[in-house]
């Protein structure tokens, strides 16, 4: 039997991000790994495009008249979209992002869950009333849900009260090839954040640690291209991440595999690669208010100290790995 999946990628805007970065992964993978099924990919009209190199037989893009930037409206909108779709042309399975989930009846909706942003005060207050008061139907409608980090699984069960066959699966994410470390050693100094600047980032907090410590700070948005952000990883001396909220924390495991130490703020998707056996990863209390003004005294005073030596990503991570994992809980929901 062959499956007709259709992948939604219209929440991602033009700009890099790490949700788009694991939906790319994952496509360059998922049609090899399924030959006999068909792929869907859909694109928002003022999103993101797809890579020129994201091309397989079974696997087709179609840019659809929808915004990336529509909030609850983009997936009202989708809803209809893809309910009308399927009315014209059926298709089996349907990938998201938090959703919509459409006639769980026919299509076996796969939901995948990067974070839980909206239950802790970020995003807008129609996104949090959903989340809060509608989210865990949807959850209990979808064929499997995915979460990226066994912290997320955790929340997700937590808040929801999803157990059972409910209680999510995790697939998580991976550095791309290009994140290696140093061809021959560099003359490493300074300290580097990366990301982008949002409250739940909490970047100012990097900045005061480097500055009470003393160190060179080099700030960068996550939107350079994937050679520049290697070559930046391979010069620092460490990655300081003071995220006060994640669902996965993709540039940590970027910056492990070029072989440079991080410094993190010690919440749950920090700890989860500790305890899967990420080497050279320093947790310290998170960044905290005063005056106004973020604060990570514990940091400042590590980064006085040597970086660790030994730095390894969790055993097994890898594109290919969370592909297989994906591919077999795409098959593992097909009704026949």
């Amino acid at each position: 039997m062959t499956r007709l999946i259709v992948v939604d990628a219209t929440p991602y805007g033009p700009e890099p991000s790490g949700t788009m970065r694991r939906a790319v992964e994952l496509m360059r993978r998922l049609p090899a790994l399924m030959p006999d099924d068909v792929f869907e990919m859909h694109w928002a009209n003022d999103g993101a495009t797809a890579p020129e190199d994201l091309v397989a037989d079974n696997l087709v893009h179609a840019r659809v008249d929808v915004s990336c930037r529509g909030g609850i409206w983009r997936w009202r909108a989708r809803q209809k979209q893809l309910l009308r779709r399927h009315w014209h042309a059926p298709f089996t399975h349907l990938l998201v992002d938090y959703g919509p989930v459409i006639r769980p009846d026919s299509v076996k909706s796969i939901v995948t869950v990067h974070d839980l942003r909206f239950l802790h005060g970020y995003g807008g207050p129609a996104r949090r009333m959903y989340g809060r008061l509608g989210y865990g139907r949807l959850l209990r409608r979808s064929a499997q849900v995915v979460a990226v980090s066994p912290s997320v699984s955790v929340e997700l069960c937590s808040f929801y009260g999803l157990k059972n066959a409910d209680i999510p699966r995790v697939v998580g994410n991976a550095p791309a090839d290009v994140f290696t470390p140093p061809a021959e050693p560099v003359e490493r100094s300074g300290a580097l954040v990366v990301g982008r600047d949002e409250p739940r980032k909490a970047r100012a907090a990097a900045v005061s640690a480097a500055e009470q410590a003393g160190f060179a700070l080099e700030v960068v948005d996550d939107n350079h291209d994937d050679a520049s952000l290697a070559n930046a990883y391979r010069h620092a001396q460490w990655l300081l991440a003071p995220s006060l909220l994640e669902g996965y924390h993709m540039p940590v495991v970027e910056a492990l595999a070029c072989g440079t130490p991080v410094l993190a703020s010690d919440i749950p998707p920090h700890r989860d690669l500790v305890e899967a056996g990420a080497k050279g990863i320093c947790l310290v209390p998170r960044p905290t208010e005063e005056n106004g003004t973020l604060i990570w005294p514990e940091a400042a005073a590590r980064l006085r100290e040597a970086p660790p030596t030994e730095i390894a990503l969790p055993p097994g991570k890898s594109w290919d790995a969370s592909a297989e994992a994906m591919a077999a809980l795409i098959k593992a929901t097909d009704p026949g």
